[in-house]
């Protein structure tokens, strides 16, 4: 849990953090849309160059008598009748009206001047765009799911990186702890039997390798073990994008998601089970020519796991019991309790 708070405390910064640095946008009106869009439809069909005045062939401090008569012109030149072989004539048309419309209004045509002199912006803010490509329920959904998708493989992946750091800090403690009363001549044991304080009470540990950690609690319950290598990796298909429509088919179906099995075999390190596993895949798989393919790669993949955690635990015993060797000084602390010195 107190991971999970972790990964919702660091995604609630990263917004806090990302509504500090976007910088606010200026409300524009509807005068300043329209000017955007007649901006963009111009420098479209007349070039980037193009602008109000250059396409009427006007100065910037032409008056409202120079803007009417180089209207006049123009629409001659660009009337639908006069072109009728040009498709985009009545566009054009219609254009030049808007552009004389904005020019012979004072208010428009000091909007317009301020754009003209800095710039139209790029970001015109969330109506412009939404009022221009308003997008439907099925838009707006799928960029909710992939933004909420997002999200879960990042607290997935930030919750992964805690575990292990956590599981890491276990392992530092308790060889810390380990090296208490051993002299230095000695050298610092990294492997054996130590101790680790959770919750102010010290409980006692097995130190199995770099990231390999069995921690034995108090009441006599299981022992716990903790590795690195054990930690589930987030993959693309535990986010709920995919898991849940994969659940939903399975079910219509009535078939068991082999992939929920393949998570839970990672964990499974009781050697009665692995044997009883065993003597179930000697039963159940019989000849080989009538296993499918499929079966065949899930019975390979099972018993490659279980050579490679087999070896783990003989590397792991010998290393264990090397470590007990080196560790047989007079005196010398070991898990909590002082070796009687050999007479």
């Amino acid at each position: 849990m107190l991971l999970k708070g972790k990964g919702v405390y660091l995604a609630f910064l990263f917004f806090l953090v990302l509504s500090v640095v976007v910088p606010k946008v200026k409300a524009w009106d509807k005068r300043d849309f329209e000017i955007f869009d007649l901006v963009d439809e111009l420098e479209k069909a007349e070039g980037k160059e193009a602008n109000f005045y250059t396409w009427l062939d006007l100065k910037p401090s032409a008056s409202q008598s120079d803007v009417a008569r180089a209207y006049r012109k123009m629409s001659l030149k660009l009337h639908p009748d006069k072109n009728k072989h040009d498709p985009k004539a009545q566009e054009r048309f219609a254009r030049l009206g808007k552009v004389a419309s904005i020019l012979r209004n004072k208010s428009k045509r000091e909007r317009y001047n301020f754009f003209y002199k800095n710039g139209v912006p790029r970001w015109r803010g969330t109506g412009y765009y939404y009022a221009r490509f308003r997008p439907g329920v099925g838009t707006v959904a799928v960029i909710v799911t992939l933004i909420a998708s997002g999200m879960q493989y990042l607290a997935q992946r930030i919750n992964y990186q805690q575990e292990k750091k956590r599981i890491l800090h276990f392992v530092d403690d308790a060889r810390r702890n380990l090296s208490l009363n051993v002299p230095k001549s000695q050298g610092a044991p990294t492997l054996g039997t130590s101790f680790i304080e959770l919750g102010h009470r010290a409980m006692r540990c097995e130190i199995k390798s770099d990231h390999y950690l069995i921690v034995h609690p108090e009441d006599g319950n299981e022992p716990i073990h903790l590795n690195t290598e054990w930690v589930h990796v987030p993959r693309l298909m535990d986010l709920f994008v995919f898991k849940w429509p994969r659940a939903l088919v399975y079910k219509v179906l009535g078939k068991k998601d082999d992939t929920a099995y393949d998570a839970v075999d990672q964990d499974e390190n009781d050697d009665d089970n692995d044997n009883a596993s065993d003597n179930e895949d000697n039963g159940s798989r019989g000849s080989d020519e009538y296993m499918t393919e499929r079966q065949k790669k899930r019975a390979a993949k099972k018993d490659a796991k279980r050579e490679a955690k087999k070896d783990a635990k003989l590397a792991a015993k010998k290393a264990t019991s090397a470590a007990q060797q080196e560790q047989s000084v007079p005196g010398a602390r070991v898990g909590g309790r002082r070796r009687p010195a050999r007479k």
